[in-house]
């Protein structure tokens, strides 16, 4: 009776052993990598549009000489280039008369795009010079897809916080 209760206790610790050898769990709180999906920015669309409506009468403020504005979605950007005034001086980068000037174009521009919610304007030569002949471009009929990256990358640069 002995070596048949000793048989019983061995297949029982034996079975309740095999419970705890069982497949191994997929731990799904394990150090995985996340793959992460980032958008840039909101000017990362392929919708440039060349606003000469809004140009023309951002031109006729008395402190442009001319304006060239092209918009993407629901921002617009603006590459200006100043008259020098009555004696003879510029606007400079910063000052308050430049800041006043760049509330009159947001106006002009709400003005003609109702849906422009962020504007992006700049003075910087090269900015404008590139703006320029983006909206060349745009009026040539040029393919977008090409030029869309190209603009993007010089916003990016001139404009960090572009949303």
């Amino acid at each position: 009776m002995k070596k048949i209760w000793m048989i019983f206790s061995t297949i029982l610790l034996c079975t309740a052993l095999m419970g705890c050898g069982t497949k191994e769990d997929k731990d799904t709180s394990s150090n995985k990598p996340i793959e992460e999906n980032t958008d840039e920015t909101a000017n990362d669309k392929v919708n440039l549009e060349l606003a000469d409506k809004a140009s023309e009468k951002i031109a006729e403020l008395e402190e442009v000489e001319s304006a060239t504005v092209i918009l993407t979605d629901n921002n617009a950007y603006v590459g200006v280039v100043l008259n020098k005034k009555a004696d003879g001086t510029e606007i400079k980068e910063g000052s308050e008369e430049l800041d006043e000037l760049y509330a009159e174009i947001r106006k002009e521009l709400s003005m003609t795009n109702a849906n422009v919610k962020n504007v992006y304007i700049s003075i910087n030569p090269e900015f404008v010079t590139r703006i320029q002949d983006y909206g060349k471009k745009i009026e040539e009929g040029k393919p977008v897809e090409g030029l869309f990256e190209e603009f993007s990358e010089t916003v990016k640069r001139i404009f960090p916080d572009a949303k």
